[in-house]
């Protein structure tokens, strides 16, 4: 990436991202069209995969933007460098609809706990950091009023959970993100994780 002159609001993932709540809809949607309980079972059992998988690809894009926050705000404290293509610049925002993907991601970590239990009959052991990541993310949102005012990397604020960074923790999320860029595998983010929070 070249940093010389800005850097950029999004480093590529949202060519990668998916409408979470619209999905998770349809997908309950389709459930609850069937009339026995057994099918509605069985028609769980068999979206289950996809639920998670849809689960955790969301909550690493959350994870992603934390990183990248993370990043270009610590690497740049000494010289910061403009955000490109920031498109909530100036918008008047409402929180509530800013908020509402964030928090149905958080209300649906609990709610896949107990569908589990209902149409599965077993244990959802869903990762712990997964709630974590989406309640430092929430927190780093509305800290930085969802980013209407950062023109610059100095504009970010970073909540106080997230570590100060070494110059080698920073070149490795540099790294783990533009791998990430290339291959669309978001959840490979959950490999540094670990160096922010």
């Amino acid at each position: 990436m070249d940093f010389s002159q800005a850097v950029l609001f999004d480093p590529g993932y949202s060519k990668y991202t998916l409408p979470f709540s619209a999905n998770i809809d349809a997908a309950y949607k389709m459930i609850f069209s069937l009339k026995s309980q057994n099918q509605r079972k069985f028609k769980f059992r068999l979206l289950y995969p996809q639920l998670l998988k849809l689960l955790e690809h969301t909550i690493s894009f959350y994870l992603g933007c934390l990183l990248w926050a993370s990043y270009i705000s610590q690497q740049f404290k000494n010289d910061p460098k403009d955000i490109l293509d920031n498109n909530y610049i100036g918008q008047t925002v409402n929180e509530e609809e800013m908020l509402y993907e964030v928090n149905y991601v958080i209300s649906y970590i609990e709610k896949l706990k107990k569908d589990c239990k209902y149409y599965l009959n077993t244990t959802c052991n869903l990762p712990d950091n997964w709630l974590q990541v989406m309640t430092v993310y929430k927190e780093f949102l509305t800290m930085n009023k969802f980013l209407v005012n950062a023109k610059t990397t100095a504009d970010i604020l970073l909540p106080p959970m997230i570590k100060e960074l070494s110059q080698d923790d920073r070149n490795h999320i540099l790294s783990n993100i533009e791998n990430v860029i290339n291959t669309g595998e978001l959840k490979e983010l959950f490999k540094v994780k670990e160096l922010i929070f």
